[in-house]
């Protein structure tokens, strides 16, 4: 790792699923892969000076799949993180050994601004993925669908909420003279967006490092915010974010 970098950084986007061959959340997320800001980024090129905290960005893909989900998540909180084996890129080289100080998971809802979501669901998970598989049944609970046992027991709350101050994320960054779309969300959708979510913060619990999580959805490319305006915000989420760690 370079000596220079505070913060590693967890970005992930999802794989097709319906209509959308390619994924308008990994579009944006894959020109974020190994590169860096600093947590005094804003629009354009990031300001340098004492105070900015350099920040390296890893992007990965996951299916739109509950099965993928469940066997990727894991991984990507332990410590050292495990990635997939298909992932090779450069970055799978030099991974922190400490783990990811932030992982933040990006994915596509309606036409709008950016929404940064500030929990996610255990149960209540219906739809098929991209595989056409449902979610899976919680043992004993008849047609429930969700998280269980023996891993998502009753240690796991209904809802988990992000460690992550979400109000005064979207203050700072709706606020002053380059404002960015942005609102808070409490409805993460019951599909994988939701999903993922749940797996990841409950996954930060497991770990025990309490590394924050964090959910942002955006819109269809072209719907409000074009695919580099979505990167762009994701940057700035981003660099806000490490600013408090």
């Amino acid at each position: 790792m370079d000596s220079f970098v505070k913060y590693r950084v967890l970005v992930t986007g999802f794989g097709p699923f319906g209509t959308y061959t390619e994924n308008p959340s990994w579009l944006a997320v894959r020109t974020l892969h190994d590169t860096t800001i600093t947590t005094a980024h804003t629009r354009g090129k990031p300001p340098k000076g004492p105070k900015a905290d350099a920040i390296h960005l890893t992007a990965l893909n996951i299916p739109t799949v509950y099965a993928a989900v469940l066997s990727t998540l894991p991984g990507l909180h332990a410590q050292p993180p495990v990635l997939p084996e298909e992932y090779t890129s450069p970055a799978s080289r030099a991974l922190p050994e400490e783990g990811f100080q932030l992982i933040v998971h990006v994915g596509v809802a309606g036409p709008g601004p950016l929404r940064a979501e500030r929990l996610a669901h255990k149960t209540g998970y219906q739809l098929p993925d991209h595989e056409r598989q449902s979610p899976p049944l919680i043992i004993g609970k008849a047609t429930l669908r969700g998280f269980g046992s023996p891993r998502y027991g009753d240690d796991f709350a209904d809802e988990l909420f992000t460690s992550i101050d979400v109000d005064g994320l979207v203050d700072d960054l709706t606020s002053g003279p380059d404002p960015l779309p942005l609102e808070t969300s409490d409805d993460p959708g019951r599909f994988l967006c939701d999903f993922i979510y749940y797996c990841s913060l409950a996954e930060s619990e497991h770990a025990g490092r309490g590394t924050p999580v964090l959910f942002i959805h955006c819109p269809p490319i072209g719907q409000k915010m074009s695919t580099a305006e979505v990167a762009e915000g994701v940057r700035r989420i981003i660099a806000n974010v490490c600013s408090k760690l």
